[in-house]
């Protein structure tokens, strides 16, 4: 098996703008989850299928993180999280408004190899949130759950997986 085949795990994911600047990690990554969407057609004659296509169109994705990062939501949103104050007595608030277009983004992840010293990391070029969610619950802690699509980008297209011989900073 060649390095970066064997992921393991989510070891890291990074949200930036679409030119891959201004990063907010997601404390606690939980998981990447990644859907290539396709548009398929068949060419029936006769009764029997004489040829297909298959063209991919974009992607789905997810994401869960534990806790709740206020910066990664507003990278994701298009708002501002607004950090006040000095220690012990410091608040971050971020304030939901209706009628906001969210931004597009670009979702980097990262998974060690099984040698521990190889990756591979994944990158989702142009990414739109289509819902987000957590879960106040007793006895338990919140885990941010979110969703979206990703299109082509038209420079570096829809996504790129890149495996990793020697691991590499996300």
């Amino acid at each position: 098996m060649n390095f970066g085949q064997a992921a393991f795990g989510l070891k890291q994911v990074k949200l930036t703008d679409t030119a891959g600047s201004n990063p907010v990690f997601l404390p606690s990554a939980m998981m990447l989850h990644f859907t290539e969407k396709t548009a398929n057609t068949k060419f029936v004659a006769e009764g029997v299928w004489i040829a297909a296509r298959t063209m991919p169109v974009g992607v789905e994705w997810e994401l869960e993180a534990g806790g709740i990062s206020l910066d990664a939501y507003a990278k994701m949103t298009g708002r501002t999280a607004t950090a006040v104050g000095t220690t012990p007595n410091r608040t971050v608030t971020m304030t939901g408004d209706a009628d906001v277009e969210f931004p597009y983004f670009r979702i980097y992840g990262q998974a060690v190899g099984d040698t521990g010293t190889d990756d591979i990391h994944c990158v989702i070029y142009r990414c739109k949130l289509q819902e987000i969610e957590g879960t106040f619950r007793n006895g338990e802690f919140w885990v941010s759950s979110c969703a979206g699509i990703g299109i082509d980008d038209s420079t570096f297209g829809l996504f790129q997986f890149v495996q990793h011989e020697t691991k590499v900073s996300l």
